[in-house]
C-alpha cells in the first residue's frame, strides 16, 4: 500500500480559545513576579532578623561583669548582684566611673511569678535598687531610663539569663562573646 503525503490543515483552522480561559497569558506572568518579589522579601526579612539577633548578643566588657546600656549617656551598666539586687554604674565614653546625678531608673521584670517594679536610690556613685529581683531566671527585664526627672524615657529590653556563659564565664545577660 503506497504512503500518502498529507499536509496538516492547523494552518488554515481559526484559532479558538477555551470560554474560560483568556488567550492573553498576562496575568500568570504578573502572579509570577508578585510570588517572586514575596520570596525576596521574606528572604531579605529572614537575614535582617537573624543578623540583628546575632548582632544583639555581643557587648563590651564592663569593669564590674554587667551588661552595658550603651544607648544611655552617661553609659549606664546593668549589674545583678548575688542577693539578686540591682546596681547601676555610670560610665564615661571611655568606661571611666562617673557618679550618678539626675539619672533616674526603675527595672520591671516579667518573672513567671509575676511582675515586678524595682525602683532605685543613690548610694555613693551608683543608683541600688531598693527590692530583689523575682525568683527565676530567663524573664524580660526593661529598665527605664531618664536622664533628668523631666526627661523623655528610654526603655532598654533584654532577657535576664544568670546562667554562666562558658566562654567568658560572665553571667549571660551580659555576655560578651560572639555566639
Amino acid at each position: 500500500m503506497p504512503l500518502i503525503d498529507v499536509e496538516p490543515m492547523t494552518a488554515d483552522l481559526p484559532q479558538i480559545s477555551h470560554p474560560r480561559q483568556p488567550p492573553n497569558r498576562e496575568p500568570m506572568k504578573v502572579n509570577r513576579l508578585f510570588l517572586t518579589l514575596a520570596v525576596a522579601l521574606g528572604a531579605s526579612l529572614a537575614f535582617t532578623i537573624t543578623a540583628a539577633n546575632k548582632g544583639d548578643h555581643k557587648h563590651l566588657a564592663t569593669p564590674k561583669g554587667g551588661r552595658l546600656l550603651d544607648k544611655t549617656k552617661p553609659h549606664a551598666e546593668f549589674v545583678v548582684e548575688k542577693d539578686r539586687t540591682v546596681t547601676i554604674h555610670f560610665y564615661s565614653e571611655d568606661l571611666k566611673p562617673v557618679a550618678a546625678t539626675t539619672q533616674r531608673v526603675t527595672v520591671q521584670a516579667d518573672a513567671p511569678s509575676g511582675r515586678a517594679k524595682l525602683d532605685f536610690e543613690k548610694k555613693g556613685d551608683s543608683l541600688v535598687s531598693k527590692a530583689k529581683l523575682p525568683e527565676g531566671n530567663g524573664y524580660i527585664v526593661v529598665v527605664q531610663f531618664k536622664q533628668t526627672a523631666d526627661a523623655k524615657p528610654m526603655n532598654l529590653r533584654f532577657k535576664l539569663d544568670l546562667t554562666t556563659c562558658g566562654e567568658c564565664k560572665r553571667a549571660e545577660y551580659a555576655c560578651i562573646c560572639d555566639h
